[in-house]
C-alpha cells in the first residue's frame, strides 16, 4: 500500500502529545514538577495541532473529512471525539494550574489527563485494525502507538523539566521504563508484520486481467526485510537502539537537556519509520478473490 505521510505524522504526533500530557498528568497528580505545568500543557497542544492540521492533506477536499463525521462507528469520528476530550481536559487544567497560587492540579483533573490520553491512543490504533490487511489487523499495531506515546512523552517532560530547572527524580526512571516499553512494542509489532505477511506469500503470482505483465503483489512486498520495507526497517531498529543508549546515558549523568532531546528525536523517527512500515506491509486479502 502507499505510503500515506500525512497520517504517519497525524498518528505520531497525536501518540507524541498524549504521551507528553498523560507524564505531566502522572507528575501533577504527585504534586511534582509544578513550574513547567503550564509550559507542558502549551506544548502538547502545539503538538496535538500539528498532529490535527497534518491529516488534512490526507483528504482530496477538506470538507470530504465531514461526510465521516455522521457515522459514530467510523474511526476518523472516535479519533475527533477523543481529541476534542483531550482538548476540553487540557484547557480545564490550564485554567486550574493558573488560578492555583501553588501551581498545584487537582488531582480529578490529572487522573482525567491521564485517561483521555489512552482513550487518544486506543482510538487512533483501533480504527487501523482490519481484517482484510493481515499485517494491520493486530492489538499490536494499538500497542504500537502506545509505546511511541511511552518514549516520547517522559522524554519532553524530561527536556522541558531541565530547561526550567526543575528537577525531578522520578523522571529518570521514566524514561527508561517508557523507552524499554517502546523498544519492545515497537520490534513484536515488526515480528507481527512479517508473520502476517505469510498469508500473502503464496499469492505472488496472481495477475490483474487489466495489467497482464504485472503481478497485484510480489512476495518481496510483503516482507520488513525486503523491497521498499527494509529501509524502513533498519532505520526503526537503529533509531531504538540510540535511544536505548541515550536513556542509558541520561541515567548515568543526568543531562536530560542533552538525552531527553536525543531520546524524543530517536522516538520520533522509530515511530515514523515504523508507520512507514506498516503501509508498506498493508497489502489487502482482496487478491484472494
Amino acid at each position: 500500500m502507499e505510503v500515506q505521510i500525512p497520517l504517519v505524522i497525524f498518528t505520531s504526533f497525536l501518540a507524541w502529545a498524549a504521551g507528553s500530557y498523560a507524564t505531566q498528568c502522572i507528575l501533577a497528580f504527585k504534586g511534582k514538577a509544578r513550574s513547567i505545568q503550564q509550559l507542558a500543557i502549551i506544548v502538547s497542544v502545539v503538538i496535538l495541532a500539528v498532529g490535527g492540521i497534518a491529516v488534512t492533506f490526507h483528504l482530496t477536499h477538506l470538507f470530504n473529512i465531514f461526510k465521516g463525521f455522521g457515522h459514530l462507528s467510523s474511526g476518523i469520528t472516535q479519533e475527533l471525539i477523543a481529541i476534542v476530550l483531550m482538548v476540553v481536559v487540557m484547557l480545564i487544567h490550564f485554567l486550574m494550574v493558573r488560578r492555583s497560587e501553588s501551581g498545584d492540579t487537582p488531582k480529578w483533573v490529572a487522573v482525567a489527563g491521564v485517561l483521555v490520553s489512552l482513550v487518544l491512543i486506543v482510538a487512533m490504533g483501533h480504527s487501523y485494525m482490519m481484517p482484510a490487511r493481515p499485517a494491520w489487523d493486530s492489538v499490536l499495531q494499538l500497542l504500537s502507538l502506545l509505546g511511541a506515546a511511552c518514549i516520547l512523552g517522559p522524554a519532553t517532560v524530561a527536556v522541558l523539566a531541565a530547561v526550567k530547572g526543575e528537577q525531578v527524580e522520578e523522571l529518570g526512571m521514566y524514561n527508561l521504563i517508557g523507552t524499554a516499553a517502546n523498544a519492545v512494542l515497537a520490534a513484536a509489532y515488526l515480528g507481527f508484520m512479517q508473520v502476517a505477511s505469510s498469508s500473502l506469500q503464496s499469492f505472488a503470482y496472481y495477475f490483474d486481467p487489466t495489467h497482464p505483465n504485472y503481478a497485484l503483489k510480489a512476495s518481496a512486498d510483503v516482507s520488513i526485510f525486503s523491497g521498499s520495507a527494509l529501509p524502513a526497517t533498519v532505520i526503526a531498529i537503529v533509531a531504538i537502539v540510540v535511544s536505548l543508549l541515550a536513556v542509558f546515558m541520561g541515567k548515568k549523568d543526568g543531562n536530560w537537556k542533552l538525552w531527553g532531546a536525543v531520546i524524543v528525536a530517536a522516538g520520533l523517527v522509530c515511530a515514523f519509520a515504523l508507520r512507514v512500515v506498516m503501509y508498506v506491509m498493508g497489502a489487502s486479502l482482496f487478491m484472494i478473490y
